[in-house]
Parts: structure tokens; C-alpha cells; sequence
């Protein structure tokens, strides 16, 4: 169990990379920071990782589910479609010690193999393939009664967002403004830095 911040944020920093990142996945790493920025208002606000079954939807190289995993979560499993992000999120969950609490399997977002207390994801915001985010609101509101989930910032978003939820029968509990800052991730990326603001959502199932 970690037991600051800014610890979490030093062992996140060893999660790595994707090695082929896919446009059409809209695939990048969140920096460390932010990542421990989110884990800890989930834990320490809502009481949400320790102690409880958490769901990674879109897991990649294990971002979320290793930080849900050091915050004491007693299981967590990664889903994804990417081979060998899976395999690079067991090795570093090996490497951080926490193997034993993290499940990582090849799986489609939208039909969860697994039930959880809680997901945490970071879905596509549909920019490539249209709609992509909608097949993981779904997923989560089967796989868990509470779900945290990463979106584009704006208020057309946030409206989708709540009228989409309702209707999968749930709804938006709490909305957390992020500003989020990427490194170039793929060839056409030219700026040293791209930052750009998400919401991260809180929706509960009715």
C-alpha cells in the first residue's frame, strides 16, 4: 500500500511505453502524475481501490491497474486487446511486487470476461474510430456498479456522457477537470508537449 502521492508517482514512473502504439486504438501512455493524481482521489475521496475487486477496460500497459494494485486493491484485472501491452504490464506488475493481485488478459472492453466493485479506464475518445468510447461506458456499467472513466473535456462531452449513461441505467455522480500533458506519441506529433483537458467521471448504476 502506498503511502503518499508521491510515491505512487515514482513507481508509476517504471510502467513502460507501448513499443508499437496504434493510432486506431488511439493507444498513450498517461503520464505518471496524473495517473497518481487520479488514483488518489479515488482512494482517499470515495474509498473506491482498497479492499476492492477493480476492473481495468483498455488497460494497455498498466497504468491503472498496477496503481490500483499498489493502493491495495485486492485484485485487479486488465483487459485489452493489445498482446504485448499485456505483457509488458506483467512484467512491470512483477517488477513492482504486485503479480499476485493483477490478472492482465486479452479481451474486448465491451464484453468484460469479469466482474468488479469498481472500473477505472482511460477509453479511446472516439477521434479515430467514431464511437469507440461507447462500447466501453457499456462494458463498465455491466462489469461494475461504480465506474471512473477518463473523457474529453468540454460540456458537448459532458452532455453525451450523462444522457448515454442514463441510458445504460446509470448515472454521472462527480466530474473531476484534469489537464493532461503528452510527450509525442506518434510521427505526426511535432510539438514537444501536447496538453489538453479531460473530465474524469464518477458514474454510479442505478
Amino acid at each position: 500500500m502506498m503511502t503518499s502521492k508521491s510515491e505512487l508517482e515514482i513507481a508509476l514512473e517504471r510502467v513502460g511505453h507501448f513499443s508499437d502504439p496504434k493510432i486506431r486504438l488511439e493507444q498513450y501512455r498517461l503520464p505518471a502524475p496524473q495517473v497518481a493524481e487520479i488514483l488518489w482521489y479515488i482512494g482517499l475521496r470515495h474509498r473506491d481501490i482498497e479492499g476492492r475487486a477493480v476492473a481495468d477496460l483498455g488497460s494497455g500497459t498498466g497504468m491503472f491497474a498496477i496503481g490500483a494494485a499498489l493502493m491495495g486493491a485486492d485484485v485487479v484485472v486488465g483487459i485489452d486487446l493489445d498482446v504485448r501491452a499485456i505483457e509488458s504490464a506483467r512484467e512491470t506488475a512483477r517488477r513492482l511486487g504486485v503479480s499476485r493481485a493483477t490478472d492482465f488478459v486479452e479481451g474486448d472492453a465491451g464484453h468484460p470476461p469479469a466482474r468488479a466493485d469498481v472500473v477505472i479506464q482511460n477509453p479511446p475518445f472516439g477521434v479515430r474510430v467514431r464511437e469507440a468510447d461507447r462500447a466501453f461506458l457499456r462494458g463498465a456499467l455491466e462489469c461494475a456498479p461504480t465506474t471512473y472513466s477518463l473523457h474529453k473535456g468540454g460540456q458537448d462531452v459532458r452532455g453525451f456522457i450523462a444522457k448515454y449513461t442514463k441510458e445504460l441505467g446509470g448515472r454521472v455522480d462527480e466530474i473531476l477537470p484534469l489537464k493532461i500533458k503528452l510527450p509525442p506519441t506518434y510521427h505526426f506529433h511535432k510539438k514537444r508537449f501536447h496538453a489538453f483537458d479531460v473530465d474524469l467521471y464518477r458514474i454510479v448504476r442505478d
